[in-house]
């Protein structure tokens, strides 16, 4: 959100960031040098060397990577300890691709442990060290505590049984008539065990209006035959195809569709498992109309009761789709529209899922998210994902491009440093950008600010207006006099409205030239740009007929997060996402935030003006800034009444730049504007009745934002959005 020209000067701090797995090879060179291998019990003579991270300790399941730095390309084990006692030993074999990516053997270095703790007494801490030595894992110690809230989620099938759960299996029933969901299963040499596990869990749904149509794929186990002989006698709504020979899954889904007879289709792998309630729930989303619809998940272990990391995800944002594929467990797709687009494309072994739901998304005019978690996504070395990972990024960036050349061609799809994340570049018509900067005083920020814009845009890119809000120090209008040959000086009159000068500055513009150049940027004195190619970037994005305004993720000094897009009903009457968290995870890598969202290009209710680029003729067709807004608030009800007119916020992960406001004056509440925030909620409280569309109301509402608050909400109303078959949100829509 939008503040005062900064006049106060800026707090930078130092930041300590962690080893790069890059540097591993010398530091593990170094420790075979200086480090002394010991026994438990014994004490070491020099500091252990960097063998890996205790990254999570969800409820009582530790996860995180370690490795043996004399026997790199085998798997270690990690011992975990409570009290001084070491309580559990894991191997550590499961496939880690930012690991793998880092050149360290063959990736297998991962694990998820279930520790064997009693959380009922109060939070334990744990350690964690590799096996046989001294030396600890980063970030070690942990505290585990009890997530009273996701087991009681989690344990609702146990708890309704009786007469109530077949009073509520009559309601939901009831509910959702003239609505079935064909829940379709490819099936190949399952675990019995597992296979039994996924079947019960479609059995014991509580909501009856659905079928089940497992596909056994040739298998050769007869154990996996017979569980699903089993099942098909316990229930007539479970039907069993079975192939003459193996085809592979995209043959053996479509098999699926084809015969399904509901009126939509739901997509299970054999080895997961739904929540009693998912069937209802998504049915009931496709009340809404809704072509395309998914959920929320969680990880667990090869234990189906071993859950782990709860994947809480945004309303539908096709740009994050394209940058993440952030959602392939549970997608429901209406009947009619599965056949229309043919199914599975039977050519791919891999990325069949995220080829199909992006086929699907051209034809669907809604797709719903239903913020509920409803599927168990059991991870285990055995899936196919796993066993093809390192031709995952080449099938998936293979279907962004294919989708691309067909919705908006030109625009291209490459992977990115991390595994399962793309960067899309969408073409750049060029055209004058006029930067709107208000400033008063502090030539030292305004200074850096004009250069730093300058020296990473190409001659002819921008035109820089200075607002000049009656500056009375000598060296600030001694700069801005030397200057006039790079920059235009605007000198704005009276008391300080945001919105006032910045429209006062468009009018002056518009005036002097005649008319706008095509894209403007507003812009604080204060921010910094970092490297080349951010303008042209941004400019891409806002060209895009579906887009209104774009918006930049920017930096503290420290190298934390300022703002990265703006959530409605945060903190207040709106707040900046993921604010004060850690741009790096370690050198040279980025953390990928939760669900991977602070590496993607996403939709967001609004976005800061402290760096804004629209299209002119967009900022002129909602009447510019509301002067009502003086102080606060003015972008994010800017940015409100642009979205209001059908047209997309986004908020460009790849576009960095640094923001020199002070972190230390943010953290105690900045600049106050009652005023401005009641007016805010006087136009805007009835809009956001049910919280912000772009932010789960799994999460908190105060405090730091993207955390769970809880793990479900009575009933959930799903968040439905345009898909790319309404016409209006096509990125390829006349202009």
């Amino acid at each position: 959100m939008s503040r005062p020209p900064a006049e106060t000067p800026s707090e930078a701090k130092s930041t300590r960031r962690r080893p790069t797995i890059a540097s591993l090879s010398r530091l593990v060179r170094l420790a075979r040098r200086s480090v002394v291998r010991r026994i438990p019990g014994g004490r070491p003579l020099r500091k252990g060397p960097f063998v890996g991270y205790f990254e999570g300790l969800h409820g009582t399941v530790a996860t995180g990577w370690v490795f043996d730095p004399d026997r790199p390309d085998e798997p270690a084990t990690v011992e975990f300890l409570v009290g001084g006692k070491v309580i559990h030993r894991a191997t550590a074999n499961q496939y880690r691709d930012d690991v793998a990516a880092e050149g360290h053997g063959a990736g297998r270095a991962g694990f998820y442990a279930d520790l064997p703790l009693d959380l009922s007494a109060g939070p334990v801490e744990v350690h964690a060290r590799l096996a046989g030595t001294s030396w600890r894992l980063n970030d070690s110690p942990r505290t585990a505590t009890l997530f009273v809230a996701l087991k009681k989620w989690l344990g609702r099938r146990e708890r309704v049984t009786g007469p109530f759960r077949d009073w509520l299996g009559r309601r939901l029933t009831r509910a959702t008539e003239g609505l079935t969901l064909s829940i379709v299963v490819p099936v190949y040499n399952t675990r019995p065990e597992w296979l039994a596990e996924c079947l019960e869990s479609v059995l014991g749904q509580w909501c009856g209006n659905w079928e089940l149509i497992c596909v056994d794929d040739a298998s050769t186990n007869p154990e996996t035959r017979r569980v699903l002989e089993e099942f098909s006698r316990r229930d007539p709504r479970v039907t069993v195809l079975a192939n003459a020979e193996n085809r592979g899954i995209a043959k053996s889904t479509n098999a699926g569709i084809a015969a399904a007879k509901g009126t939509h289709v739901a997509f299970l792998d054999h080895d997961d498992a739904l929540e009693p309630d998912a069937v209802f729930q998504l049915l009931h989303a496709a009340r809404s109309g809704a072509e395309l619809i998914y959920c929320d998940e969680i990880l667990t272990g090869e234990k189906i009761s071993q859950v782990m990391t709860p994947q809480i995800r945004p309303a539908y944002s096709w740009d994050c789709y394209l940058s993440h594929p952030y959602f392939v467990h549970m997608v429901c797709v209406e009947i009619g529209t599965a056949r229309a687009v043919g199914g599975w494309d039977e050519t791919m072994r891999i990325s069949g899922d995220v080829d199909f739901v992006l086929r699907v998304s051209e034809r669907a005019t809604k797709v719903a998210h239903v913020p509920a978690i409803l599927y168990r996504w059991r991870t285990h070395g055995e899936s196919a994902g796993h066993q093809l990972k390192d031709r995952v990024v080449e099938a998936t960036t293979g279907a962004l491009n294919r989708h691309l050349a067909r919705v908006h061609p030109g625009a291209t799809a490459k992977g990115a440093v991390l595994f399962n994340h793309f960067q899309v570049e969408f073409p750049d018509p060029g055209g004058p950008v006029l930067v709107v900067i208000p400033t008063k005083n502090r030539v030292d920020l305004l200074s850096r600010c004009v250069d730093s814009i300058l020296a990473t845009t190409q001659p002819g890119d921008v035109e820089i207006l200075v607002v000049d809000h009656q500056s009375d120090d000598p060296e600030t209008l001694a700069w801005l006099a030397e200057n006039r040959g790079r920059i235009e000086v605007f000198r704005f009159e009276g008391p300080f409205n945001y919105a006032r000068i910045n429209n006062a500055a468009v009018a002056h513009a518009r005036a002097t030239r005649g008319a706008l150049p095509p894209f403007l940027l507003f812009a604080n004195n204060d921010i910094e740009a970092i490297e080349p190619g951010w303008l042209s970037r941004m400019r891409s994005l806002a060209a895009r007929a579906d887009v209104g305004a774009v918006g930049a993720t920017l930096l503290y000094p420290d190298d934390t997060i300022q703002h990265a897009g703006v959530v409605i009903g945060l903190n207040g009457p709106a707040d900046h996402a993921h604010k004060f968290v850690p741009f790096w995870r370690r050198k040279n890598e980025r953390n990928r935030g939760l669900t991977g969202m602070l590496l993607v290009t996403r939709d967001y209710s609004a976005v800061t003006a402290a760096c804004l680029m629209t299209r002119s003729s967009v900022f002129e067709s909602v009447g510019g800034f509301d002067e009502g807004f003086a102080v606060g608030f003015n972008d994010t009800d800017l940015c409100l009444r642009i979205g209001r007119t059908g047209l997309k916020i986004l908020n460009d992960a790849h576009t960095v730049l640094y923001h020199h406001e002070s972190a230390t004056r943010r953290a105690s509440g900045g600049v106050s504007h009652p005023e401005d925030a009641e007016l805010f909620h006087a136009r805007w409280d009835a809009a956001f009745a049910d919280g912000d569309r772009f932010y789960s109301p799994l999460f908190t509402a105060s405090g730091h934002d993207h955390h769970p608050a809880r793990y479900a909400v009575d009933f959930p109303r799903a968040r439905v959005r345009d898909g790319l078959g309404a016409g209006k949100a096509s990125p390829f829509a006349q202009k």
